[in-house]
């Protein structure tokens, strides 16, 4: 058995959890600003400047054929928000503060 006290602690924890679920999905539809070489990512293609950061596996034949895929390289991918295009960057970004 829990006590009052045990119990409310847990209400409020929860709680917490549910907040920053909520706010994460909340980002997630909006999307997120990024930085690339110091030079802020826009669309290409519509020129938006919100995206969903992914990762994608940059696939070699040698390494395919020899069942080791897991060797190559990785790239990091930018899905524009708005209208959907996809950025690839060989090198890393880093997500910009976002002040709204």
């Amino acid at each position: 058995m829990f006590s009052k006290k045990e119990l409310e602690r847990m209400r409020i924890e929860g709680e917490k959890i549910a907040e920053a679920m909520q706010k994460e999905r909340e980002e997630k539809k909006v999307g997120r600003q990024y930085k690339a070489g110091d030079v802020e990512v826009s669309c290409v293609h519509c020129k938006h400047n919100k995206f969903e950061q992914g990762k994608a596996m940059l696939n070699t034949r040698a390494l395919t054929f020899l069942d080791i895929e897991w060797l190559n390289d990785n790239a990091t991918t930018l899905i524009c928000k708005r209208c959907g295009f996809i950025h690839w960057f060989g090198s890393s970004v880093i997500e910009m503060d976002t002040i709204d």
